[in-house]
């Protein structure tokens, strides 16, 4: 609770009064510091601001106005103005009345009971709370529309493609069936692995996830026999604030592999790595192809590039996206707050093996 009374010991009464209400006091020294207050994003919100009828002038009043006009009208910053006559407001009041509507100041006339002005100002503070309460909820649910709207984004944009990942399934599968039968058994296996791997995708938001897990679901209905694919790490379990934007990730890159790149071929491979950087103790994240077909940038950005081009951790630096004529090349790097280690790392002889599907 942000105090301005000039006079006397006018603002140690005023704090001694806050106090013994359970709230925390702050005294200011004139109009500049209150200013810098209301506008330090680094301190906490005020609650409630106390003013003398001798501090609430104009400079002070257009202070006030200048930090409400930045809130919405139904959370504004509640102002106790303590007035030596009620109804001969200070000038600060003329101004607020002008400059905002409903301004939410409160008028007392002074000497107000200590038990008075205790209960005005827990009453002031508890619509205060509400009010941060409100708003938070409000960016959350903001939050989320924009996340659902993201997600429906890629729901069409996996429709668009289904076509065409079923016929490359098909085409890969038909290249190595030897009868009707084969191919049946083969591509209605394959199917199912895809229909997995979306369920999966579709829980990756629900808890903490195995790196290695996560990489082999969303690979293996385009690799299921495991020799184009070869995966290095230690073991790695992912944060839920990580899994799921690293889970769509993969599984566009993979999605594309099958359709354009390493695995469009019998003899493309794809190599995922990731190991610990000793400077920074954050992740670095690799995946790279070769043996594919030859790599051409995109003509136009569209989700799926976006989507693996814009992947943020945290903190994180942007992902690195190559188009190199031997393969395409990505890279990200992973916050230490946003994965833990589980085990230790991969010896040498375990690195050289590749994923078996």
């Amino acid at each position: 609770m942000l105090i301005l009374a000039p006079l006397g010991n006018d603002a140690n009464a005023l704090a001694e009064c806050v106090e013994s209400s359970g709230l925390q006091a702050c005294c200011l020294s004139g109009a500049a510091q209150l200013a810098e207050r209301l506008a330090a994003p680094d301190e906490p919100e005020p609650l409630i601001v106390v003013l003398s009828h001798e501090a609430a002038g104009t400079d002070v009043g257009g202070i006030l106005a200048d930090a409400m006009n930045t809130e919405p009208e139904w959370s504004r910053l509640p102002i106790l103005i303590l007035a030596s006559v009620a109804d001969r407001p200070p000038p600060a009041c003329a101004l607020l009345d002008r400059d905002i509507e409903s301004a939410s100041y409160v008028l007392l006339e002074r000497p107000a009971p200590a038990a008075v002005l205790i209960r005005l100002l827990g009453t002031l503070a508890g619509t205060r709370k509400r009010q941060f309460r409100t708003r938070d909820l409000l960016r959350r649910l903001e939050e989320e529309e924009k996340r659902t709207t993201f997600l429906l984004g890629e729901l069409r944009h996996r429709v668009r493609n289904s076509l065409s990942v079923l016929q490359t399934l098909f085409k890969m599968t038909a290249r190595t069936s030897q009868s009707v039968e084969e191919l049946t058994d083969a591509f209605g296996e394959r199917l199912r692995t895809l229909s997995d791997a979306h369920i999966r995708l579709a829980n990756e938001a629900g808890g903490d996830s195995a790196l290695a897990t996560l990489v082999k679901d969303h690979i293996a209905p385009y690799a299921p026999e495991g020799e184009q694919v070869a995966i290095h790490g230690p073991a790695v379990r992912l944060t839920e604030s990580v899994a799921f934007d690293l889970a769509l990730v993969i599984h566009e890159l993979a999605t594309n592999a099958a359709k354009y790149g390493a695995l469009s071929v019998p003899d493309g491979q794809v190599e995922v790595r990731w190991s610990l950087d000793d400077d920074s103790d954050a992740l670095d994240l690799s995946w790279r192809e070769s043996g594919g077909p030859p790599v051409q940038a995109p003509t136009r950005r569209g989700l799926g590039t976006t989507l693996i081009s814009s992947f943020s951790a945290g903190e994180g630096s942007a992902p690195g996206l190559t188009y190199a004529a031997d393969g395409l090349a990505w890279q990200a790097k992973l916050p230490k707050d946003c994965f833990a280690l589980t085990g230790v790392a991969n010896t040498p002889e375990h690195d050289r093996r590749p994923y078996q599907g």
